[in-house]
């Protein structure tokens, strides 16, 4: 008779079943990636993954949760470790860059338009807030330091549409190398803080 597995164990069998599921979802979509293939996938049958995951919505929640984390942590990790607001602005657009490439499924997973927010945990939606968060509060910061000028919520949302465009032409191969993507990206970023800068 097989012991049962410790609460470590679990967590660690839920962790490669999410790394599983979200190269699966990054293929395949939400709709397409299926609990079936994954389980085969790890050498299961279909019964036994619901064992930690009770639903296809659990496990996509979960999934999609761990990938948020993991951004949110490069995020905050990168603004932690700067200097001055400009120099913490350039981390975190470094970062977020920098995870895009490094990790493309859990970027497609979080950013992916394909997408059941009626579905969303509560884990999901604070992972969610912490990630809004951590993309804007630092713009809040350099407005209410004089640095920049206007509605905050919509200059953090003006770089972040634009490296995010970017991201996205670089993963589709319009955009051919990295030289390429950072000269733009960061020009992209003068441009928006120039627009945003107090007009003297």
């Amino acid at each position: 008779m097989a012991l049962p597995l410790t609460d470590e164990q679990v967590n660690d069998v839920r962790q490669r079943i999410r790394e599983v599921a979200e190269k699966h979802i990054a293929r395949d979509g939400p709709s397409g990636a299926s609990m079936r293939a994954i389980a085969t996938e790890m050498g299961w049958t279909a019964a036994s993954l619901y064992r930690y995951y009770a639903s296809k919505a659990d496990l996509l929640a979960a999934t999609r949760t761990a990938a948020y984390d993991r951004f949110s942590d490069c995020i905050e990790a990168a603004g932690q470790g700067a200097g001055d607001l400009w120099e913490r602005s350039r981390a975190i657009g470094d970062a977020y860059a920098d995870f895009a490439f490094r990790e493309p499924a859990a970027y497609q997973l979080i950013f992916a338009f394909e997408q059941d927010e009626a579905e969303s945990s509560p884990e999901l939606r604070r992972a969610q807030a912490r990630s809004g968060f951590l993309l804007t509060s630092y713009v809040r910061e350099m407005v209410a330091q004089g640095l920049l000028e206007g509605n905050a919520d919509q200059i953090a949302h003006a770089y972040w549409a634009a490296l995010h465009g970017l991201v996205v032409l670089r993963m589709a191969g319009r955009i051919k190398d990295a030289q390429t993507f950072d000269e733009l990206r960061l020009g992209a970023a003068r441009l928006i803080t120039r627009g945003a800068r107090p007009q003297k």
